[in-house]
C-alpha cells in the first residue's frame, strides 16, 4: 500500500470516528513540523513581478498563468493524486492558504495566488514548494 493511500486510510478513519474538522487533525500531517505559523493579523504582501521572476526559477515545473503560480502534476494513479491531494490539504489548512486546484484522474491543476493580497505573496511560494515536496 502507498504511502498516499495510508494517509487518506488514516485520514478518512479518524474524521469519522471524531467528528473532528480537518483543522483539528493537522498534528497528524508528517510535513506539519516545518511549517511556520502565520500570525492571524499579519497582512499578505504582494510580490512584485521581478521577486515571482526570480522565484520560480527554483520551483521546478512552475509558471505564471494569468496573473498566478500554475503547475500540473501527473501521478501514476487516481489514488495517488487523491493521496497527493490530501496531503496538500493538510499544509494549506496549517498554512491558513488554500489552493485553488483541479483534479482529473491521475493529474492535479494547482493555481496558486493570494487573493487578500491581489496578487503572488510568499504564501504561494511556499505552498508551491511544499506541494513539490509532496510529490516525490
Amino acid at each position: 500500500m502507498t504511502f498516499a493511500v495510508v494517509v487518506l486510510l488514516v485520514l478518512s478513519t479518524i474524521v469519522i470516528q471524531t467528528h473532528q474538522p480537518v483543522a483539528a487533525m493537522t498534528a497528524i500531517a508528517p510535513v506539519q513540523s516545518t511549517l511556520v505559523q502565520r500570525s492571524p493579523m499579519s497582512a499578505p504582501t504582494r510580490l512584485s513581478a521581478d521577486e515571482v521572476n526570480a522565484a520560480l526559477r527554483d520551483l521546478n515545473g512552475w509558471s505564471l498563468e494569468n496573473g498566478k503560480l500554475h503547475r500540473q502534476f501527473q501521478f501514476p494513479s487516481f489514488i495517488e493524486a487523491f493521496g497527493f491531494m490530501s496531503s496538500l490539504a493538510l499544509v494549506a489548512e496549517a498554512m491558513g492558504h488554500h489552493p485553488e486546484w483541479f483534479n482529473v484522474y491521475n493529474r492535479v491543476t494547482i493555481d496558486l495566488t493570494t487573493h487578500d493580497a491581489g496578487g503572488i505573496t510568499q504564501k504561494d511560494l511556499e505552498l508551491a514548494q511544499r506541494a513539490n515536496q509532496l510529490a516525490r
